[in-house]
């Protein structure tokens, strides 16, 4: 009698937070059942209990409204990407046509034939034929960081972590564009070949 007893006080359903959760999140009650050893239609019997119905209606719009921030914060993270792309393109451009300016100022100037008369003539041709700097030259400590990071095959996460800049929108404010646009790369690779292990 005794040992009968215990059995079914084994067999009873003791539920919890995540009984719900997962309910919500769509598991069947034959999958459930294992986990909290007991049959599928007792746990049938309290998730139709009405204060039971109320939760698992309030944990499904929690799981929705949750499955729709993350769809958001998704679709304005990859708008970052191609934001970022775009920028380092336009950056990458710039820095092509200054450094074809730059040429040419060097070929005017020696094709000229004769040395400049005043130091005015000097000083303008030295401003004429000088290289801008690039966004490479004027890297910051956390660029360098970045940038080993980035040829050790890290991505985005990873940047974030080695440079302690803490969020993506700090990274995408004071990281190089060109660095950053190779993290992504990395982290697309790293989506369609598993890292070796």
């Amino acid at each position: 009698m005794g040992a009968m007893k215990r059995r079914r006080r084994l067999r009873k359903l003791v539920p919890d937070a995540e009984l719900i959760r997962r309910r919500a999140a769509g598991e069947t009650l034959r999958e459930l059942a294992p986990d909290y050893d007991v049959t599928h239609t007792t746990l049938g019997r309290y998730l139709e209990r009405p204060e039971v119905r109320k939760e698992l209606k309030q944990a499904a719009e929690q799981l929705r409204a949750a499955q729709r921030a993350a769809s958001a914060r998704r679709a304005a993270e990859r708008r970052q990407d191609q934001e970022l792309r775009r920028k380092a393109r336009a950056q990458a451009a710039r820095e092509r046509e200054q450094a074809r300016r730059a040429r040419a100022a060097v070929r005017e100037i020696t094709s000229r034939g004769r040395r400049p008369r005043t130091d005015e003539e000097v000083w303008l041709d030295e401003r004429a034929a000088r290289m801008p700097l690039t966004r490479a030259d004027l890297h910051s400590w956390n660029d360098d960081t970045a940038a080993g990071v980035v040829a050790a095959r890290g991505g985005m996460q990873a940047v974030i972590d080695a440079t302690d800049l803490r969020t993506r929108e700090n990274v995408l404010g004071l990281i190089d564009p060109a660095i950053l646009v190779q993290a992504l790369d990395n982290d697309a690779l790293a989506q369609v070949q598993p890292p070796p292990g």
